[in-house]
């Protein structure tokens, strides 16, 4: 492939993810409607998420990234295909999982494309954001064209129409105590964000009353947040003016701080401000961090991010589903802000261990 060429494909492979990241929290209610309980089934596309990642990374390095996305793709197609198709709980299960391993190769195949068309640290930080730029785009789309969709009166039915070893270099990569709390970083952050695509929508509309069109209005606000937050990203570290674990500490701290403060607000016009502030402070944190994976192992790098990127795939399985099962939503979302807390002191670690 041509360096253009790795480039689309990134950049098309991490819209759609965003696309399907949004897509989950727009079709929650009609989840709740078909099959059930809505958290069982985003449990499930979680679990996806880290299956994906384990099995893509050694994949990537001894096939090469071209059958991660092709499989992503044809995964996620056939997952999301027959979810608009089932109505029992077991089949719904089986597809959010699909789906879930299908886009978790696509993002870990899209961030190892990183290496390939990057040769300094500081080209690492500009493509990790450009690439996952691409990400916050599909995000903010996809709920302004979803919630239109939904009021319409569309249902998930229509909106839905390896090598011998496998496991090399693995050993090595977990062998680094910065591997370990970069991936605590991904899990944290993931988290966070997780919550924003699975349950936000829900709580604008349920807790503070927002129509359907405002809240899918408001979320995709919070992508444009990404957006705007990736592209100042990319030029501070693509113009050598900020170090990565520097930029992620001061988005930790942002995410902890605006994200509470949706929680806490009520006028809709604050919330809106708050919600893209949140998006702006979680921009860097992701790319910004598997460009740091990307400096640090430039052997066997797509088992380094795909390990990496199964702790953030980790935080979707224990921190956003685990929301759904508290009796209140409100109350449960402030587990989210202990998540930011704990990320903000995981990242001092990680410049302590940098260092």
């Amino acid at each position: 492939m041509t360096q253009t060429t790795l480039l689309i494909a990134a950049f098309l492979g991490t819209f759609m993810f965003g696309v399907f990241s949004a897509f989950w929290g727009m079709i929650v209610p009609e989840i709740e409607k078909k099959v059930g309980k809505a958290a069982t089934i985003l449990l499930a596309n979680s679990l996806g998420l880290v299956v994906g990642s384990i099995i893509s990374g050694p994949t990537i390095d001894q096939m090469g990234n071209k059958v991660a996305l092709a499989a992503g793709i044809g995964l996620v197609a056939v997952g999301v295909f027959v979810l608009g198709r089932v109505s029992s709980m077991a089949g719904g299960f089986v597809m959010a999982l699909l789906v879930g391993v299908g886009g978790s190769a696509i993002v870990t195949a899209a961030n190892t494309l990183v290496q390939d068309v990057a040769t300094t640290d500081a080209a690492r930080g500009f493509w990790g954001n450009t690439i996952n730029n691409f990400f916050a785009v599909g995000a903010f789309i996809a709920p302004i064209f979803l919630a239109r969709f939904i009021a319409g009166g569309m249902t998930l039915r229509k909106i839905s129409t390896a090598g011998s070893d496998m496991t090399a270099g693995a050993g090595e990569v977990m062998n680094h105590s910065l591997f370990w709390i970069l991936a605590l970083m991904l899990f944290l952050y993931v988290g966070c964000e997780g919550t924003v695509w699975y349950w936000l929508n829900k709580y604008l509309t349920q807790e503070l009353n927002f129509s359907a069109k405002a809240a899918g209005n408001t979320v995709s606000l919070f992508a444009i947040g990404i957006i705007a937050g990736r592209v100042i990203s990319s030029f501070l570290l693509g113009q050598n003016l900020m170090a990565p674990l520097v930029l992620t500490l001061l988005g930790a701290i942002g995410i902890a701080v605006s994200y509470t403060g949706v929680l806490m607000a009520r006028e809709q016009s604050t919330v809106r401000l708050l919600a893209t502030l949140a998006g702006v402070s979680m921009a860097p944190l992701f790319p910004t961090i598997l460009a740091a994976v990307n400096i640090h192992f430039t052997q066997n790098t797509g088992t380094a991010i795909g390990l990496a990127i199964t702790g953030g795939w980790l935080g979707y399985v224990f921190i956003p589903p685990s929301i759904g099962y508290v009796a209140q939503l409100r109350k449960g979302m402030f587990i989210t802000s202990a998540a930011a807390v704990m990320l903000v002191a995981a990242n001092l670690i990680a410049l302590a261990i940098a260092r």
